[in-house]
């Protein structure tokens, strides 16, 4: 297999694109810098794409490969602690306000609390009928991702806030297992809140997240195990789990 990695003037494109290089570098294996579209073609179903948001998409379109939408996952909906409801962009101010919102569509735009109309300007470039995804307010303190591969919890990366408050592990490890339809690879954000709550920002598949810091290896090996349980081959690094 070889890894092809998204690039701009000759490096990687972006901190996890360099986290992936490192990694696949370390295991091995060889590193391909691409730039266009038209540079993937011809690659072996077994050669993973590591790219940004519409790399990936186009690469998985181009495989046939028609991907899940996680973001709040029906199994994690204990984990949430706040109602989470889905609603036409045009309607958002018939909502009682503040309401957290983020699009449907994964990426879209950032993630906003909504107090009044002008907060919307984030999202002026969208279609008024685009689906978004309502949440009630919740005051974070602290905010972590926690990658998994195979169920096991690769590390837990502070990315938000106060890093003394630090989020229940017990509670992560039991949102784990009661998720039963688990990607091979993938992150839980977990956060804490004001009155001291654990509870589950998001879930974040695993073909195209943050880093955070976590080990380039472990960060090259849990892109893997995703890539290989979407395009059907087998995971070559399986056996250092």
């Amino acid at each position: 297999m070889r890894a092809y990695i998204h690039a701009f003037q000759g490096r990687p494109w972006n901190e996890e694109c360099q986290a992936a290089y490192d990694g696949f570098t370390s295991l091995g294996i060889e590193c391909v810098l691409f730039t266009t579209n038209e540079e993937l073609d011809g690659r072996a179903g077994e050669d993973i794409v590591v790219g940004g948001m519409l790399i990936m998409h186009h690469s998985f379109a181009e495989l046939g490969i028609q991907l899940p939408d996680y973001n709040y996952p029906e199994e994690l909906r204990s984990y949430l602690g706040r109602r989470i409801w889905k609603i036409r962009l045009g309607d958002l101010l018939r909502e009682r306000l503040p309401v957290f919102i983020k699009p449907a569509e994964e990426k879209a735009a950032k993630g906003i609390i909504v107090n009044s109309r002008e907060d919307l300007r984030e999202y002026s470039h969208m279609d008024p009928y685009a689906e978004i995804l309502c949440s009630e307010v919740v005051r974070f303190q602290s905010e972590w991702r926690c990658f998994v591969r195979y169920r096991e919890i690769l590390g837990i990366q502070h990315y938000s806030g106060d890093p003394q408050k630090i989020p229940d592990r017990e509670i992560l490890q039991c949102a784990i297992q009661k998720y039963k339809k688990i990607p091979a690879g993938c992150s839980l954000d977990f956060g804490v809140t004001d009155d001291g709550r654990t509870l589950l920002i998001e879930m974040n598949d695993g073909f195209a997240i943050g880093c955070y810091g976590l080990d380039p290896v472990l960060y090259a090996e849990m892109l893997y195990a995703r890539w290989s349980q979407l395009v059907g081959v087998k995971d070559c690094f399986l056996q250092r789990k």
